[in-house]
């Protein structure tokens, strides 16, 4: 197994296999913004090893980190203080948190996001006429951040935050 950059992406790959990747943008800086593990490969201890690998790499460099599940491992191996922690990497542990003790009656999935904004989608049978945005607030209640606006679609809602703070 071997760990390879390529464009926008540090790849575990084993022979002509790829099993892990985490994207990453690099300007000054290193952004590392999440790990990804193809299907048949999860739960194998394989974005675990591609995070340290990368890791080691990146020692000495400037590095900041919008996955949690990077955040994790650099916890785990006491590497705290090293790396820069992001807006971003808060409002997906926020996400990860609303998810843990919504689901299923609501779920949310972060769609996409720029420099100070960010669109997250709402799904589940949740009772919209009881309180829906306090479901959009909830995700952000420890964040800098406000609702933007919302849009109404059949399988949900889609609601665009804006940031006090850059999100990387």
């Amino acid at each position: 197994m071997e760990v390879v950059k390529e464009k926008g992406k540090f790849v575990l790959k084993d022979g002509d296999r790829i099993l892990s990747w985490i994207v990453f943008e690099e300007n000054d800086e290193i952004h590392l913004i999440e790990t990804v593990t193809v299907e048949e490969a999860k739960g194998k201890g394989y974005a675990s090893k591609l995070v340290e690998e990368v890791l080691k790499k990146l020692e000495g460099k400037n590095v900041k980190v919008s996955c949690p599940y990077i955040k994790s491992r650099i916890e785990k191996k006491g590497l705290e203080g090293k790396f820069r922690y992001t807006p971003l990497l808060k409002l997906k542990e926020e996400i990860e948190k609303f998810n843990r003790y919504r689901s299923p009656e609501a779920h949310a999935e972060l769609l996409e996001f720029e420099k100070r904004r960010a669109k997250v989608l709402f799904t589940g049978p949740f009772c919209v006429s009881c309180g829906i945005y306090d479901y959009f607030e909830d995700v952000i209640v420890d964040l800098n951040a406000k609702v933007e606006r919302f849009e109404e679609f059949e399988e949900g809602f889609v609601v665009t935050y804006l940031f006090n703070e850059d999100l990387y």
